[in-house]
């Protein structure tokens, strides 16, 4: 049994590190935003930016959901999925670049003419997320640094450009993110086989079958990023956008986490999908040694950002603000959260259960409870927030493992009703 399984550290060998390195690259060219951000604008608006890129990074956990797991878990190869596929595609990004503008419109944060620009921004992330999940799904995950890295060229060199027009403001963040994800989605399509890349067909497409899949890991997607950008807004209108800049540096700081928990995740639904045909107790195995290697690394790399962070701190902020010794450790046990969650979560959704996997999940929506009641009761301890935040993901876990996973591997426990294995 043991040759049938690999090991977490065989995986990590061959396509997760490859997976790690692809989610790594691409958090760094929003990372690199972030610290220009977190310089060039201050606090206050490192927090506003960060409740805008959020806003980006939960339309595109949408379509992830509903795009990029169906294309990896159904047959993206038959005309009537693929065409399904093509055309929610094509809805949600319609529908993110409207949302977005209107929401930047309404609240004001940004100028209006960044506010309509921002429509195309949302289009764009869509499009490009999707296409990267599709250079996943056909295995090439060596092409996503020179995806990401396209990305973070092209934001870099429009926020340069806006510079040397004028000081550099939240609108100019908006022109880089637009000219950043444009170039990066041009370059996947390239990379793409001709085969894959989506170009039709359009006709009956099966969009009930892909949402019967899609919708439930949509909304599941959605949780994660969700509840950070629900965080910033309570906290934000809380104690204002100033005194939560700093617990937003203390995530950018924690990055490096955040990106492992990310990059492991994108390879664990995939992998379980090709060991859907094997017994559940080796796929189980799997995820525990996933989520056991997961949390080791995490706090080896938090103990070590603790330690750099009198150095590094100030690197971050350009020596403004102090970057918050219990925000990283609070973003630190968030990341571990996740950990402990995903393993089991991808474990339970390849085999037909991400309903049920929806449901716990809505758990870690409870944890906003926690974070209005400390912001509120005690305002001047909000760096405590995403400590506060982390609570609900290790619940949810604990809930998915026990109650669907453990059903899964017994082979006396009957399916439930209207839960069957997508095809």
């Amino acid at each position: 049994m043991r040759s049938v399984l690999p090991s977490l550290t065989g995986l990590l060998r061959r396509r997760a590190t490859a997976a790690v390195v692809g989610q790594a690259t691409m958090a760094l060219a929003g990372l690199a935003l972030q610290v220009a951000a977190a310089r060039l604008l201050g606090a206050g608006g490192l927090a506003v930016f960060s409740l805008v890129f959020g806003g980006l990074v939960l339309v595109t956990a949408v379509c992830s959901g509903m795009v990029g797991d169906s294309l990896t878990v159904l047959d993206r190869h038959d005309r009537g999925v693929r065409a399904g596929l093509h055309v929610w595609t094509a809805l949600v990004s319609a529908a993110a670049g409207l949302a977005g503008a209107v929401a930047a419109l309404v609240t004001d944060v940004i100028p209006l003419w960044a506010g309509l620009l921002l429509a195309p921004a949302c289009a764009a992330f869509v499009v490009e997320d999707t296409l990267r999940r599709l250079l996943m799904a056909t295995g090439r995950y060596a092409a996503l640094p020179a995806v990401d890295g396209t990305s973070l060229v092209g934001a870099l060199a429009a926020l340069a450009l806006c510079g040397l027009t004028g000081p550099v403001t939240l609108g100019s963040f908006v022109v880089a993110l637009l000219a950043g994800q444009v170039a990066a989605a041009v370059l996947a399509w390239a990379l793409l086989p001709t085969a894959e890349r989506p170009s039709g067909p359009w006709r009956r497409p099966a969009l009930r079958r892909v949402a019967d899949f899609g919708v439930w890991r949509a909304a599941a997607q959605m949780i994660r990023p969700g509840s950070l950008t629900l965080l910033r807004v309570v906290v934000v209108a809380a104690v204002g956008a100033a005194a939560y800049g700093p617990v937003e540096a203390a995530r950018v700081y924690t990055a490096p986490m955040l990106t492992l928990v990310a990059g492991i995740g994108s390879f664990l639904l995939p992998h379980f999908a090709a060991l859907r045909a094997r017994p559940v107790p080796d796929s189980l195995r799997v995820a525990d040694r996933a989520a056991l290697g997961l949390v080791g690394g995490i706090a080896a790399i938090g103990a070590a950002g603790l330690l750099a962070l009198p150095w590094l701190g100030p690197l971050l902020t350009g020596g403004g603000y102090e970057v918050p010794v219990v925000g990283v450790i609070g973003w630190t046990l968030y990341a571990v959260a996740g950990a402990i969650l995903l393993p089991y979560a991808s474990l339970a959704s390849v085999h037909g259960r991400q309903r049920r996997v929806l449901t716990l999940r809505s758990l870690e929506v409870g944890s906003l409870a926690a974070v209005a009641a400390l912001v509120v009761l005690a305002p001047g301890q909000a760096a405590w927030s995403p400590a506060a935040l982390a609570v609900g993901p290790v619940v949810a876990a604990v809930a998915v493992r026990q109650s669907v996973v453990l059903r899964l591997a017994d082979p006396t426990a009957r399916p439930p009703a209207g839960l069957e294995v997508p095809a």
